[in-house]
Protein backbone atom coordinates (compact mmCIF):
# COMPACT_ATOMS: atom_id res chain seq x y z
CA UNK A 1 0.00 0.00 0.00
CA UNK A 2 2.79 2.41 0.52
CA UNK A 3 4.20 2.01 -2.70
CA UNK A 4 0.56 2.06 -4.28
CA UNK A 5 0.23 5.50 -2.54
CA UNK A 6 3.70 7.00 -3.32
CA UNK A 7 3.03 6.18 -7.57
CA UNK A 8 -0.53 7.40 -7.39
CA UNK A 9 0.72 10.64 -5.52
CA UNK A 10 3.95 11.00 -8.35
CA UNK A 11 0.68 10.87 -10.87
CA UNK A 12 -0.68 13.39 -9.51
CA UNK A 13 2.04 15.71 -8.89
CA UNK A 14 3.27 15.34 -12.50
CA UNK A 15 -0.14 16.14 -13.62
CA UNK A 16 -0.16 19.29 -11.62
CA UNK A 17 3.46 20.47 -12.60
CA UNK A 18 2.28 19.81 -16.33
CA UNK A 19 -0.83 22.37 -16.01
CA UNK A 20 1.44 24.96 -13.91
CA UNK A 21 3.57 25.16 -17.20
CA UNK A 22 0.86 25.58 -19.24
CA UNK A 23 0.20 28.59 -17.78
CA UNK A 24 3.62 30.27 -19.78
CA UNK A 25 6.69 28.87 -18.18
CA UNK A 26 9.51 28.33 -20.87
CA UNK A 27 12.89 27.87 -20.65
CA UNK A 28 15.91 26.95 -23.10
CA UNK A 29 15.50 24.54 -24.84
CA UNK A 30 17.45 21.58 -23.96
CA UNK A 31 17.45 17.38 -25.18
CA UNK A 32 16.63 14.93 -23.20
CA UNK A 33 17.57 11.35 -24.11
CA UNK A 34 15.39 8.71 -23.71
CA UNK A 35 18.54 6.66 -22.15
CA UNK A 36 17.77 9.31 -18.90
CA UNK A 37 14.09 7.17 -18.84
CA UNK A 38 14.63 3.83 -19.72
CA UNK A 39 18.63 3.13 -19.03
CA UNK A 40 18.00 -0.33 -19.14
CA UNK A 41 17.92 0.32 -23.29
CA UNK A 42 21.05 -0.44 -25.22
CA UNK A 43 22.36 2.96 -27.35
CA UNK A 44 21.26 1.61 -29.84
CA UNK A 45 17.66 1.22 -29.57
CA UNK A 46 17.56 5.06 -28.15
CA UNK A 47 16.70 7.56 -30.53
CA UNK A 48 19.19 10.24 -30.96
CA UNK A 49 17.94 13.67 -30.57
CA UNK A 50 18.37 15.69 -33.88
CA UNK A 51 19.40 18.83 -32.08
CA UNK A 52 22.53 17.37 -30.51
CA UNK A 53 23.56 15.65 -33.70
CA UNK A 54 27.50 16.08 -34.44
CA UNK A 55 28.34 16.98 -37.61
CA UNK A 56 30.58 13.41 -39.34
CA UNK A 57 33.92 14.05 -41.40
CA UNK A 58 34.42 11.64 -44.03
CA UNK A 59 32.51 10.00 -46.49
CA UNK A 60 31.30 6.95 -44.79
CA UNK A 61 30.89 8.76 -41.84
CA UNK A 62 28.55 11.38 -43.68
CA UNK A 63 26.67 8.90 -45.30
CA UNK A 64 26.23 7.34 -41.72
CA UNK A 65 25.29 10.91 -40.00
CA UNK A 66 22.58 11.10 -42.75
CA UNK A 67 20.63 8.13 -41.81
CA UNK A 68 21.20 9.31 -38.04
CA UNK A 69 19.54 12.23 -38.99
CA UNK A 70 17.02 11.08 -41.11
CA UNK A 71 16.32 8.85 -38.11
CA UNK A 72 16.15 11.32 -35.27
CA UNK A 73 13.83 13.60 -37.36
CA UNK A 74 11.53 11.02 -38.57
CA UNK A 75 11.29 9.36 -35.10
CA UNK A 76 10.23 10.72 -31.71
CA UNK A 77 12.45 9.73 -28.49
CA UNK A 78 11.88 6.06 -26.93
CA UNK A 79 10.29 7.79 -23.88
CA UNK A 80 7.01 7.69 -25.15
CA UNK A 81 6.99 4.73 -26.08
CA UNK A 82 6.28 2.14 -22.76
CA UNK A 83 9.11 0.86 -20.86
CA UNK A 84 10.60 -2.34 -21.12
CA UNK A 85 8.50 -4.83 -18.65
CA UNK A 86 10.21 -7.78 -17.23
CA UNK A 87 8.01 -9.99 -14.93
CA UNK A 88 9.33 -13.35 -12.90
CA UNK A 89 8.77 -16.62 -14.54
CA UNK A 90 6.32 -18.76 -12.72
CA UNK A 91 7.74 -22.23 -12.12
CA UNK A 92 5.50 -25.26 -11.61
CA UNK A 93 4.36 -26.94 -8.15
CA UNK A 94 5.23 -23.71 -5.99
CA UNK A 95 3.89 -23.97 -2.79
CA UNK A 96 1.57 -21.09 -0.86
CA UNK A 97 4.14 -19.35 0.15
CA UNK A 98 6.47 -19.29 -2.90
CA UNK A 99 3.49 -18.81 -4.83
CA UNK A 100 2.62 -15.49 -2.58
CA UNK A 101 6.04 -14.44 -3.26
CA UNK A 102 5.66 -15.10 -6.99
CA UNK A 103 2.79 -12.57 -7.03
CA UNK A 104 4.67 -10.10 -5.02
CA UNK A 105 7.48 -9.71 -6.99
CA UNK A 106 4.77 -9.44 -10.16
CA UNK A 107 2.99 -6.80 -8.34
CA UNK A 108 6.28 -5.38 -7.90
CA UNK A 109 7.49 -5.34 -11.31
CA UNK A 110 4.03 -3.92 -12.89
CA UNK A 111 4.43 -1.06 -9.98
CA UNK A 112 8.49 -0.28 -11.33
CA UNK A 113 6.80 -0.31 -14.73
CA UNK A 114 4.18 2.25 -14.13
CA UNK A 115 6.62 4.12 -12.43
CA UNK A 116 8.90 4.44 -15.40
CA UNK A 117 6.23 5.59 -17.77
CA UNK A 118 4.69 8.51 -15.41
CA UNK A 119 8.53 9.59 -15.20
CA UNK A 120 8.63 9.48 -18.92
CA UNK A 121 5.21 11.38 -19.49
CA UNK A 122 6.53 14.29 -17.09
CA UNK A 123 9.60 14.14 -19.16
CA UNK A 124 8.63 14.40 -22.15
CA UNK A 125 5.99 17.43 -21.04
CA UNK A 126 9.51 19.10 -20.15
CA UNK A 127 10.37 18.54 -23.73
CA UNK A 128 7.10 19.87 -24.79
CA UNK A 129 6.85 23.08 -23.06
CA UNK A 130 10.42 23.34 -24.74
CA UNK A 131 9.23 22.81 -28.01
CA UNK A 132 6.55 25.32 -28.02
CA UNK A 133 8.64 27.86 -27.83
CA UNK A 134 9.17 27.13 -31.74
CA UNK A 135 5.99 27.38 -32.62
CA UNK A 136 4.55 30.39 -33.94
CA UNK A 137 1.54 31.91 -31.75
CA UNK A 138 -0.90 31.63 -35.03
CA UNK A 139 0.38 28.29 -36.05
CA UNK A 140 -0.84 24.97 -34.98
CA UNK A 141 1.70 22.46 -34.52
CA UNK A 142 0.19 20.53 -37.67
CA UNK A 143 1.39 23.69 -39.62
CA UNK A 144 4.05 24.33 -37.70
CA UNK A 145 5.53 20.89 -38.85
CA UNK A 146 5.13 21.67 -42.93
CA UNK A 147 6.63 25.29 -42.62
CA UNK A 148 9.47 23.34 -41.01
CA UNK A 149 9.45 24.97 -37.48
CA UNK A 150 9.29 21.22 -36.20
CA UNK A 151 10.73 17.48 -37.50
CA UNK A 152 8.41 14.53 -37.41
CA UNK A 153 10.04 12.98 -34.51
CA UNK A 154 9.29 16.54 -32.52
CA UNK A 155 5.78 16.54 -33.89
CA UNK A 156 4.81 13.23 -32.19
CA UNK A 157 6.12 13.95 -29.77
CA UNK A 158 4.07 17.06 -29.03
CA UNK A 159 0.74 14.66 -29.83
CA UNK A 160 1.75 11.94 -27.85
CA UNK A 161 2.61 13.98 -24.80
CA UNK A 162 -0.58 16.49 -24.87
CA UNK A 163 -2.46 12.92 -24.74
CA UNK A 164 -0.56 11.23 -21.71
CA UNK A 165 -0.87 14.34 -19.76
CA UNK A 166 -4.74 14.70 -19.73
CA UNK A 167 -4.60 10.87 -18.62
CA UNK A 168 -2.67 10.92 -15.81
CA UNK A 169 -5.27 12.27 -13.25
CA UNK A 170 -7.86 9.50 -13.91
CA UNK A 171 -5.00 6.92 -13.86
CA UNK A 172 -3.97 8.16 -10.48
CA UNK A 173 -6.90 7.14 -9.00
CA UNK A 174 -7.27 3.52 -10.71
CA UNK A 175 -3.58 3.16 -9.35
CA UNK A 176 -4.17 4.66 -5.76
CA UNK A 177 -7.03 1.81 -5.95
CA UNK A 178 -5.84 -0.85 -7.37
CA UNK A 179 -2.28 -0.75 -6.56
CA UNK A 180 -0.65 -4.10 -7.94
CA UNK A 181 -3.94 -4.96 -9.68
CA UNK A 182 -4.12 -1.99 -11.78
CA UNK A 183 -3.05 -3.89 -15.37
CA UNK A 184 -6.01 -6.58 -14.39
CA UNK A 185 -8.52 -3.75 -13.92
CA UNK A 186 -7.55 -1.93 -16.68
CA UNK A 187 -7.99 -4.92 -19.11
CA UNK A 188 -10.82 -6.26 -17.62
CA UNK A 189 -13.06 -2.91 -17.66
CA UNK A 190 -11.88 -1.89 -20.92
CA UNK A 191 -9.97 1.38 -19.58
CA UNK A 192 -7.15 1.65 -22.14
CA UNK A 193 -8.46 5.56 -22.57
CA UNK A 194 -7.61 6.54 -18.90
CA UNK A 195 -3.66 5.46 -19.15
CA UNK A 196 -1.33 7.09 -20.65
CA UNK A 197 0.17 5.23 -23.16
CA UNK A 198 3.34 5.24 -22.01
CA UNK A 199 1.96 2.87 -19.27
CA UNK A 200 0.49 0.19 -21.62
CA UNK A 201 1.38 -2.70 -21.16
CA UNK A 202 2.57 -5.15 -23.75
CA UNK A 203 -0.82 -7.16 -23.44
CA UNK A 204 -2.63 -3.84 -23.77
CA UNK A 205 -0.91 -2.87 -26.67
CA UNK A 206 -1.88 -6.24 -28.64
CA UNK A 207 -5.27 -6.08 -27.23
CA UNK A 208 -6.36 -2.93 -28.50
CA UNK A 209 -5.16 -3.47 -31.63
CA UNK A 210 -6.59 -6.74 -31.93
CA UNK A 211 -9.97 -5.14 -30.98
CA UNK A 212 -9.82 -2.15 -33.49
CA UNK A 213 -8.58 -4.53 -36.65
CA UNK A 214 -11.58 -7.07 -35.74
CA UNK A 215 -13.84 -3.83 -35.68
CA UNK A 216 -12.74 -2.47 -39.35
CA UNK A 217 -12.53 -6.19 -40.74
CA UNK A 218 -16.26 -6.47 -39.48
CA UNK A 219 -17.00 -2.46 -40.99
CA UNK A 220 -15.31 -3.90 -44.45
CA UNK A 221 -17.42 -7.23 -44.63
CA UNK A 222 -20.51 -4.44 -44.63
CA UNK A 223 -19.36 -3.34 -47.91
CA UNK A 224 -18.81 0.37 -47.54
CA UNK A 225 -16.90 1.79 -49.50
CA UNK A 226 -16.40 5.40 -51.22
CA UNK A 227 -15.86 5.75 -55.27
CA UNK A 228 -15.72 9.12 -55.45
CA UNK A 229 -12.17 10.08 -55.62
CA UNK A 230 -12.33 14.03 -55.64
CA UNK A 231 -14.03 14.56 -52.08
CA UNK A 232 -11.14 16.04 -49.72
CA UNK A 233 -10.69 17.88 -46.66
CA UNK A 234 -13.14 20.50 -47.43
CA UNK A 235 -15.96 18.04 -48.26
CA UNK A 236 -16.00 16.31 -44.41
CA UNK A 237 -19.70 17.21 -44.20
CA UNK A 238 -20.75 16.20 -47.69
CA UNK A 239 -19.28 12.56 -46.89
CA UNK A 240 -22.09 10.56 -46.69
CA UNK A 241 -23.50 9.13 -43.37
CA UNK A 242 -22.35 4.97 -43.71
CA UNK A 243 -18.83 6.45 -45.43
CA UNK A 244 -18.14 8.49 -42.37
CA UNK A 245 -19.33 5.59 -39.90
CA UNK A 246 -17.22 2.99 -41.86
CA UNK A 247 -14.10 5.60 -41.31
CA UNK A 248 -14.87 6.30 -38.28
CA UNK A 249 -14.61 2.78 -36.89
CA UNK A 250 -11.73 1.70 -39.54
CA UNK A 251 -9.74 4.34 -37.39
CA UNK A 252 -11.10 3.95 -34.10
CA UNK A 253 -12.26 7.52 -33.75
CA UNK A 254 -15.59 6.66 -31.80
CA UNK A 255 -16.50 3.82 -28.87
CA UNK A 256 -17.71 0.96 -30.24
CA UNK A 257 -20.71 1.49 -27.39
CA UNK A 258 -22.33 3.63 -30.13
CA UNK A 259 -22.52 0.72 -32.64
CA UNK A 260 -24.26 -1.34 -30.05
CA UNK A 261 -27.00 1.09 -29.56
CA UNK A 262 -27.21 1.58 -33.49
CA UNK A 263 -26.35 4.98 -33.22
CA UNK A 264 -23.41 7.21 -34.87
CA UNK A 265 -22.19 10.59 -33.33
CA UNK A 266 -21.64 12.52 -36.69
CA UNK A 267 -21.38 15.82 -35.63
CA UNK A 268 -18.77 14.36 -33.06
CA UNK A 269 -17.13 11.94 -35.24
CA UNK A 270 -17.37 14.78 -38.26
CA UNK A 271 -14.82 17.02 -36.08
CA UNK A 272 -12.51 14.34 -35.01
CA UNK A 273 -12.26 13.24 -38.77
CA UNK A 274 -11.17 16.84 -39.69
CA UNK A 275 -8.30 16.75 -37.33
CA UNK A 276 -7.03 13.27 -38.28
CA UNK A 277 -7.30 14.02 -41.77
CA UNK A 278 -5.33 17.72 -40.80
CA UNK A 279 -3.02 15.11 -39.20
CA UNK A 280 -2.20 12.52 -41.99
CA UNK A 281 -1.53 15.33 -44.13
CA UNK A 282 1.19 16.46 -42.29
CA UNK A 283 2.20 13.41 -41.44
CA UNK A 284 2.70 12.18 -45.22
CA UNK A 285 4.35 15.26 -46.07
CA UNK A 286 6.51 15.08 -43.11
CA UNK A 287 7.50 11.22 -43.74
CA UNK A 288 8.92 12.07 -47.53
CA UNK A 289 10.65 15.31 -46.49
CA UNK A 290 12.74 14.13 -43.35
CA UNK A 291 14.00 10.98 -44.71
CA UNK A 292 10.95 8.53 -45.99
CA UNK A 293 9.93 5.14 -44.45
CA UNK A 294 13.15 2.91 -44.25
CA UNK A 295 14.29 5.29 -41.66
CA UNK A 296 11.08 4.32 -39.63
CA UNK A 297 11.93 2.16 -36.27
CA UNK A 298 9.75 -0.75 -36.25
CA UNK A 299 7.29 0.72 -34.02
CA UNK A 300 7.04 3.84 -35.62
CA UNK A 301 6.11 1.78 -38.34
CA UNK A 302 3.24 -0.04 -37.03
CA UNK A 303 1.82 3.01 -35.58
CA UNK A 304 2.14 5.09 -38.84
CA UNK A 305 0.32 2.46 -40.34
CA UNK A 306 -2.57 2.26 -37.77
CA UNK A 307 -3.08 5.85 -38.01
CA UNK A 308 -3.99 4.91 -41.60
CA UNK A 309 -6.48 2.38 -40.86
CA UNK A 310 -3.62 -0.11 -42.35
CA UNK A 311 -3.74 -3.84 -40.59
CA UNK A 312 0.05 -4.53 -38.48
CA UNK A 313 -0.80 -7.47 -36.67
CA UNK A 314 1.18 -10.55 -37.62
CA UNK A 315 3.29 -9.22 -40.34
CA UNK A 316 6.43 -8.33 -40.86
CA UNK A 317 8.30 -5.02 -40.60
CA UNK A 318 8.98 -4.96 -43.95
CA UNK A 319 5.39 -5.58 -45.40
CA UNK A 320 4.29 -3.00 -43.29
CA UNK A 321 6.65 -0.12 -44.80
CA UNK A 322 5.34 -1.50 -48.18
CA UNK A 323 1.74 -0.63 -47.20
CA UNK A 324 3.28 2.64 -46.08
CA UNK A 325 5.08 3.51 -49.21
CA UNK A 326 1.79 2.23 -51.37
CA UNK A 327 0.09 5.12 -49.32
CA UNK A 328 2.45 8.02 -49.88
CA UNK A 329 2.44 6.69 -53.58
CA UNK A 330 -1.45 6.18 -53.83
CA UNK A 331 -2.02 9.61 -51.76
CA UNK A 332 -0.49 11.32 -55.31
CA UNK A 333 -3.38 10.08 -57.16
CA UNK A 334 -6.55 9.93 -54.92
CA UNK A 335 -8.20 11.29 -52.20
CA UNK A 336 -7.42 9.95 -48.66
CA UNK A 337 -11.09 9.42 -48.04
CA UNK A 338 -10.57 7.08 -50.89
CA UNK A 339 -7.97 5.16 -49.03
CA UNK A 340 -9.26 5.34 -45.53
CA UNK A 341 -12.64 3.73 -46.46
CA UNK A 342 -10.57 1.07 -48.40
CA UNK A 343 -8.17 -1.64 -48.77
CA UNK A 344 -4.55 -1.31 -50.45
CA UNK A 345 -5.40 -3.93 -53.01
CA UNK A 346 -7.84 -1.10 -54.95
CA UNK A 347 -5.40 1.86 -54.00
CA UNK A 348 -3.88 3.11 -57.55
CA UNK A 349 -0.74 1.27 -58.23
CA UNK A 350 2.74 3.05 -58.22
CA UNK A 351 2.89 5.43 -61.16
CA UNK A 352 6.13 7.60 -60.31
CA UNK A 353 8.52 8.94 -57.47
CA UNK A 354 6.84 12.92 -57.42
CA UNK A 355 6.50 14.36 -54.01
CA UNK A 356 3.20 15.56 -52.21
CA UNK A 357 2.05 19.05 -53.32
CA UNK A 358 2.51 21.04 -50.20
CA UNK A 359 -0.51 23.26 -51.50
CA UNK A 360 -2.69 20.62 -51.18
CA UNK A 361 -1.55 19.46 -47.28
Amino acid sequence: MPLRRQYAAQCIFHYLNCRQALCGIHRQHLAFPASAIYPSRSKSDVAIPHSVQRPATGLSNVVKSTSLNSAAALNPPDSTLPPPLSLPQREPNLSRLDLLKFYYRTGKAYLSFYKSGIKAVWANYKLLRQLRTRIPSDRSAEQALRDGHLTRGEYHLIRRTRSDVSRIPLFGIVLLICGEFTPFVVLFLGLNGAVPKTCHVPKQVDGAREKLEARRRESFRQGTIIGNNSTDVGDITKLPKPILAHVGKSLGLYSSLWDKIGVTPTPFLSWRMRKVVERIHADDFALERDGGIEHLSDEESKRAAEDRGLDVLGKPTSEVRAALDHWLDARKQTSIFHLLSTRPSVWPQPQGENLIDKSNV
